[in-house]
């Protein structure tokens, strides 16, 4: 009697563990899961926000750009998730566990044919930061963006159990609990130099 229900057990856990079901497993994947909410201020809702952060190594300072190594979050980019009520758009994402810290905001304006853009590089070398291990998910709350004078900024907003919860009941992206997490200012150096030739786009 025992084998059959050991049987029944495996059966249940195997339907449970789907292959249909892509959702970020807390506790069994070996890389980490964020959710973070982008809001457009009321005033400068015209540019599309690139929020960046990136990875730091055991010594505190920014790993080299490139895949694996950042974790962007761009409103208006088709991806994020709307939720009724809420501001902003979610952007939920798989990444490398780790250290991050925020190296900076852009915005970028369409007007016709042109292009206007602002960096909102954070010379620091203060900067908000975040740690996440590997099977974890968090979340790091709505950040609201907005430009100053030409000078893109972002700074966190609200960080509220009941947006998380709006977001998990409208995709159900996890299998399991979500932390909250704070992002509390830590030094990193900054030398700011443009991402290619061809862009204006500036990071650390």
């Amino acid at each position: 009697m025992r084998v059959v229900m050991a049987i029944l057990a495996c059966l249940v856990a195997a339907q449970c563990a789907s292959p249909d079901d892509k959702r970020f497993r807390v506790g069994e994947a070996p890389t980490a899961y964020v959710i973070i909410g982008v809001a457009e201020a009321a005033e400068n809702t015209s540019p599309s926000y690139t929020v960046l952060w990136r990875r730091l190594d055991a010594n505190g300072n920014f790993m080299r750009y490139g895949a694996r190594r950042i974790f962007e979050a761009r409103s208006e980019s088709g991806d994020g998730v709307q939720v009724p009520g809420i501001p902003g758009e979610f952007i939920l994402s798989e990444v490398e566990p780790g250290t991050y810290a925020l190296d900076s905001v852009f915005a970028l304006v369409r007007d016709g044919r042109v292009n206007y853009t602002a960096n909102g590089i954070i010379r620091g070398p203060e900067r908000p930061s975040f740690e996440v291990r590997p099977g974890e998910a968090v979340y790091l709350g709505i950040w609201q963006a907005n430009l100053d004078n030409s000078f893109a900024t972002v700074r966190r907003w609200r960080a509220e159990r009941s947006d998380l919860e709006a977001v998990i009941r409208a995709v159900d992206p996890v299998e399991g609990g979500i932390r909250i997490v704070d992002t509390p200012d830590r030094a990193v150096p900054c030398a700011p130099y443009r991402l290619n030739t061809n862009s204006q786009r500036q990071v650390c």
